[in-house]
Order: structure tokens, then sequence, then C-alpha cells
């Protein structure tokens, strides 16, 4: 790294170009800015070329690009300041004499007898790329628009130089000596050594702070050579892969590129998923090798979608399997979906298979939240899964993976999913209510009930009042204390609040008309007791042995 104290216009002296990285922000300066720089530069104004101004600093690293043409840098920190003293030069550049005009363009804007690819002094951003060719090259400014931040600027400036003001008339020609001699930075290149983005993130506190996802799409692209054509490699895998990536999760791609990586088996904290993907690809020797690992991000993040966005699977059941795992929040078993959807767009797992293993995932987590065993270890276990994935026979493969495990790893058996179906308190737990809705989906409705507004109801309240009490009898605290948050005694309604405290007799007649199937078994009962509650809890219990699978012997 080299740091130098050096005058702005330097940056916009002699045949070079300063590159403004695609993935870099768009221009963001406002009034409020360009009044400050404004007021600077003014200061410097009074006093004469022979004051100094700070602007901070501006890191630069040389671009890798055709080695043709003329150097070319990428303007890691410091875009909006140097955008900001270009539009001022073009400002300028209308307000001058026509020789003084030709300078300004033909020194400190453009590369003159240069191709078009190597004119512009400054290339911004693709966003704000042809407003400031339009401005530059062609002289013609977008009318004063606040959403044109360019033009916007372009104007500010233009007006300040033509102040109108007898009592304080501004000389342009002195306004450019000004910023000529008296505007300062601390010009810092970085050597082929240095890492742009650790440093950037230091130097950027002021703005946005960069994700985990920025910082790999800076890295990646910088691994290809830079060019302001449509045509350049940067530009092209930016168009191709990045871009149709951002689109399709948006805020989840850093959530994302944690779970791709961690396919591969390692464990990876949400702070060290730049470090992760970047380690691996420092090993890669060629562009190729770049863009084809890319282009697997891509097409990955294609499968990432539909387990966000389930809509987007076309198989029904696949998608519905998705939709569970969904509700679940089993976020941990997205490493191991990832690689079940690679293999099935290779063509290595057919659809019925992937939807037996979505099946053993959901069945896996469903028993173990039942039986009440701790998730601390769900996300190590999946990571192990994907980590050892096969190459065939994989429906065979997960079910023995996940039978295999004991203690807080195990896949609850029949006889521990019964004893805690029946008997655990479930209510209050993440799972019982998504439990609860596809015991009531398995009812296969000939008409489509809508359950999404239901909530979970205790037949038998939470609180025992006097009427509940004369109800149950001498059994009634320890009916309530032991059995009143089972799955015997919950169900959904979207009656709850009326329901609340009543008698049973007035609970059965508010719930007459349900089209809820999981409500018909307790309007048949004469009374609600421990009887009832257990009964209900083992017929339930046959269905849920048939909705969720249990391991191998």
């Amino acid at each position: 790294m080299e740091a130098s104290p050096a005058k702005v216009i330097q940056y916009f002296n002699g045949e070079k170009q300063n590159l403004i990285p695609l993935f870099q922000r768009p221009y963001t300066w406002t009034e409020n800015n360009w009044q400050t720089l404004w007021e600077d530069l003014m200061v410097q104004y009074e006093v004469g070329d022979t004051g100094t101004h700070f602007m901070g600093a501006i890191v630069s690293v040389p671009a890798r690009s055709v080695p043709v043409g003329v150097s070319k840098y990428l303007i890691i920190d410091g875009q909006q300041r140097l955008t900001t003293v270009s539009l001022l030069l073009c400002a300028l550049r209308d307000c001058l004499d026509s020789n003084s005009a030709s300078r300004i363009q033909e020194v400190y804007l453009t590369n003159r007898f240069r191709n078009l690819e190597d004119t512009l002094k400054l290339v911004p951003t693709q966003v704000d790329r042809d407003v400031y060719r339009t401005i530059v090259l062609d002289r013609e400014v977008p009318s004063n628009n606040k959403d044109v931040r360019m033009a916007a600027a372009y104007h500010f400036f233009k007006k300040k130089l033509k102040s109108s003001d007898p009592d304080n008339s501004i000389d342009p020609t002195k306004v450019l000596i000004t910023l000529e001699q008296c505007l300062q930075v601390v010009m810092i290149n970085l050597g082929d050594d240095d890492d742009p983005y650790l440093i950037f993130e230091s130097l950027n506190f002021k703005g946005e702070p960069l994700t985990q996802a920025d910082l790999v799409r800076n890295y990646l692209l910088m691994r290809f050579r830079h060019s302001i054509s449509a045509g350049g490699e940067q530009e092209r895998v930016y168009s191709k892969y990045w871009i149709p990536l951002e689109n399709i999760l948006k805020s989840n791609l850093t959530e994302f590129l944690r779970h791709y990586i961690m396919k591969d088996g390692d464990d990876i904290k949400q702070g060290g998923i730049y470090a992760a993907i970047k380690a691996k690809l420092i090993s890669m020797n060629s562009t190729e090798q770049v863009e084809v690992e890319v282009q697997s991000m891509q097409r990955f993040g294609e499968f990432y979608a539909r387990f966000l966005f389930p809509d987007q699977e076309e198989t029904a059941n696949i998608r519905d399997c998705l939709e569970n795992i969904k509700e679940l929040k089993v976020t941990t078993s997205y490493p191991l979906l990832l690689r079940l959807f690679d293999a099935r767009q290779a063509r290595d797992l057919s659809e019925v298979d992937l939807e037996k293993c979505l099946r053993l995932v959901e069945s896996f987590v469903v028993r173990r939240a039942v039986c009440g065993v701790p998730t601390n270890l769900l996300n190590k276990l999946f990571i192990q899964l994907a980590k050892n994935f096969p190459d065939a026979n994989h429906v065979l493969w997960l079910h023995r993976s996940l039978s295999s495990g004991s203690g807080r790893g195990r896949f609850p058996k029949d006889s521990e999913f019964a004893t805690a179906f029946i008997s655990q308190p479930q209510y209050g737990r993440g799972s019982t209510r998504f439990i609860l809705c596809r015991l009531e989906k398995s009812f296969n409705h000939k008409e489509t009930v809508d359950i999404s507004t239901t909530t979970i109801e205790h037949v038998l309240p939470q609180t025992l009042n006097l009427e509940w009490k004369n109800e149950l009898g001498s059994e009634a605290e320890k009916v309530h204390t032991t059995m009143v948050d089972t799955f015997g005694n919950l169900t959904l309604t979207s009656y709850n609040s009326e329901l609340s405290d009543l008698s049973f007799s007035e609970k059965k007649t508010r719930l007459e008309n349900t089209h809820i199937e999981l409500n018909r078994w307790i309007l048949q009962q004469a009374r609600w007791g421990g009887a009832q509650i257990e009964e209900r809890a083992k017929s339930l219990l046959l269905i849920a042995s048939n909705i969720w699978l249990s391991p191998l012997d």
C-alpha cells in the first residue's frame, strides 16, 4: 500500500481512467453535500491559492483490464467526492471561455484521441453512466430533476458560478484555480497483496455497512477484467449471474451464501461468510474456474428461492413439503436441501425420492419437537449430512443416517413418540400449531378450509374455574395439571377469544357450525374430562404416526 498527500486534480490529470466498480452504490450525494463542498471551496477562494482544504482519503487499486489503452484504476473509496468534483468541472467548463473550456474538457474530463471506451477520465457505475456521458461528452444536461442526482449537482454548481448577486459575484476562472491548487486528499494506492474490501470496510464507516454478500460480490467481480463495454468480463459475469441471484434472493442473499458454503460440510458463522468463500476462490487460478463457481452460486440460488418461496416449486407434493419445512423454520436443513435439489437437477434423485427425503426431514424434526429434544445439535447434524451426501440410494442413506443418532441427536422411535404425544405438555412450543394444522389437513377436506387464521384452543381451559371443577369432580386439579396442555386437549378454532373459559356445553354450542375436522369428535362427547382427553390423544396419535415417519430399527 502506498499513501501520500496529493491534489485531487491529479485524479483527472494525465492519461488515466478512474473506474467506479459496477458493484458500488450509485451517486447519492445531495444538496447538503454539494453545499458543504462549495463552502469549503469558497473559504480557499477567499484565502487564495496559498491555503489548502483536506477532502479525506481516496483509495484505488489497479484494475484487471486488457493491457492496452490508458491506465485504469478502480476507486474503492471516494467515488462520491471524485464524481462531484468532475461535475463541478463540467459546470466550470460551461461557464468559462472557449480556451479554458477546451482545457477542462481535454485535460481533466476526457482522454483526447483515445477510443470511446478509454475517453472518460471518470467512469461511474452503470446506473449513472448514461447521464454522466451525456453531461461530459454531449454537453447536454438533463433538466434540474432532484431524482437525477448528477444533473442536479451540475445545475447546483452552475447556479453558484453564475450568481447574480452583485455583492457576491463569483469568478469561474478563480474557482478553477482554487480547485486545482487547494483541494487535497490522501492518495492511497493498493498493491496486489492488499485486501481492498477490508480497507474499504474500515473507511466506509459513514456509509451503509457492507454485508457479507457485498464483500463476496466485490471480491468475486474483482477476479475478472474490468471493461466499461457491455461485453467486458466483469460486466458479463455480473449481469449473467450475480444480478439474477440478487433479484431472486434480495435480503436473503447473505444467508444463502452461508448455507451455500456450508453444503460442503463447514460450519460457517454469520461473520465468516466472506472469509470462507474467499478462501475457496483464492485457490482458483483461472477466471474460468471462478466463473464456474459463480454460475454454481446462481444455480443453487434458484433452489434456495424455492425454500423461501415454495410457490415457485412446480411439483405440488414437493411444494407442500417445502411449505412444511418453511413453517417449521428448519433453516438448519438448508445445506442438505441444497444437495438434494442439486441431485434432483442432475437426475440422480427422482421427484418421488426427493419427496420422501423431504418427508424424512420433516418427520425427524417433528418427532424430536414432540419429544422435547433440544434443537441445538441440528445445525451440525445437517451440515454433516450435507458433507457425506452420497451419489445414489439417497432415501435409504438419509433414513439410516437420521436413525443412527443417539441422545440429543436421536430420531425418536414410536414408543417415545407415543408417550410424549399423549402425555407431554405441548402448548407453547413453536411446532404445536403446525402439528395441529397438519393433522387437520390429513382429513383431506372435499372443500378447502382456510385454517390460516385459526389459533390453538384449550377445550379444558387454561384457567380452572368453579364450573369446570364441578364438571371434573375430585380429579379436577390432577387432570388440569397433567393434561391441559397435551394434544388430546388442544384443537384449532377461529373463535378462541369467544370460547375462553366457557363450560364444555357452551363451547359445543359455539362450535356447532365448525368446518374443522379436529373439532368433530369433541362435539360428539357428552362431557370432557381425563378419559376423553386421553382417548382423543390416542386417536390423533394414529394419524400422526402415519404422517411422520419413524426411524429404522
